[in-house]
């Protein structure tokens, strides 16, 4: 991955309105820039693709999505579309505003673990920004603690946003779009669900939740549930085996929530509990006075000045294998 990729767009103006001043992340498809509006001096991020996949159909469509994504969801936890348009070599670019905070990811490297309240407010705050995507049709299939940004207001209170709906699935997909995914796993291994470890298209929004439980499962414990020396092998893993319970890890965490997190890691999606809203409800009895806890956790917030600050969570270890059911 070269550091220098699309370096030519720094100095010039896209559309006569957003003049790029530099390169603040890139990723494993895409680029994200920091720009300057010239009709008004206000700062934007805009995302466009890594110059290798100019020509990719498929992702160039993806950043398509998250412009329809941002524009038909209507939730403060997801990022809004300014703009859009396309790049002299065809290639399509996204203008946002411009993130500051702090990924879950990082703050799992900072604090190893975190307690029950504090993971009950970040899963429900998520849920409900999943409750929405759901609801408007589309399933995000990407959730991990590097795509949940969290931040702390002028008035100290705690905002969560939940990023990057570029592999999201549409209801409303065309059948060509359908035909290309099929068999095809979309999102990162170690936080997929069964279903989509094995390449079904025909997901729903239970998918998600699987990962979520994932997510909260690693912020207690401080690990990740499954691992394997391959990604055939954890992915193997994924389908096969039943996840290991948080009171595994931790004996003295709550039954009610280790119950809840088990649930949501459910391997068939019948078992799982059956929206994100209903995470969500199930979540309010373990977070006690919400905006005490919220107030706590936004003051720890260590919040980057970068669009977003996504550093993978290496620190984490899995289970020894289990056996299947």
């Amino acid at each position: 991955m070269s550091t220098a990729e699309r370096d030519e767009l720094i100095g010039c103006v896209l559309d006569d309105r957003y003049r790029i001043i530099r390169r603040i992340g890139i990723g494993g498809t895409g680029i994200v820039f920091e720009a300057g509006c010239t009709a008004d001096g206000s700062t934007v991020a805009i995302k466009t693709l890594r110059p290798c996949f100019v020509d990719h159909i498929d992702l160039g469509a993806r950043l398509q999505r998250e412009v329809e994504v941002a524009r038909a969801v209507r939730h403060p936890g997801i990022v809004q579309a300014i703009d859009d348009g396309v790049l002299i070599d065809g290639s399509p670019f996204m203008v946002m505003p411009l993130m500051h905070g702090e990924s879950l990811s990082r703050m799992l490297l900072r604090r190893q673990r975190m307690d029950v309240a504090e993971v009950a407010v970040i899963a429900s705050r998520t849920a409900a920004i999943l409750h929405s995507a759901h609801c408007a049709g589309y399933v995000h299939r990407d959730v991990k603690p590097e795509h949940i940004l969290m931040n702390r207001s002028a008035t100290g209170d705690l905002t969560v946003h939940l990023l990057d709906f570029g592999v999201c699935s549409s209801e409303g997909a065309p059948d060509e779009e359908r035909k290309r995914e099929k068999g095809k796993v979309f999102g990162t291994p170690t936080y997929v669900s069964p279903e989509q470890a094995s390449g079904e298209v025909d997901i729903d929004g239970r998918a998600d939740l699987f990962s979520l439980g994932i997510v909260m499962y690693e912020a207690l414990t401080g690990r990740v549930p499954f691992s394997g020396a391959t990604v055939s092998k954890l992915l193997v893993r994924i389908i096969r085996e039943n996840a290991p319970r948080v009171s595994e890890v931790v004996p003295e965490v709550d039954s009610d929530i280790d119950a809840l997190i088990a649930g949501l890691m459910a391997r068939r999606p019948g078992d799982r509990l059956p929206s994100a809203r209903a995470v969500a409800r199930s979540l309010a009895s373990h977070i006690g006075d919400r905006k005490l806890v919220e107030r706590q956790l936004a003051k720890t917030v260590h919040a980057s000045a970068r669009h977003t600050d996504t550093s993978p969570t290496v620190r984490c270890k899995a289970l020894p294998k289990r056996n299947v059911a």
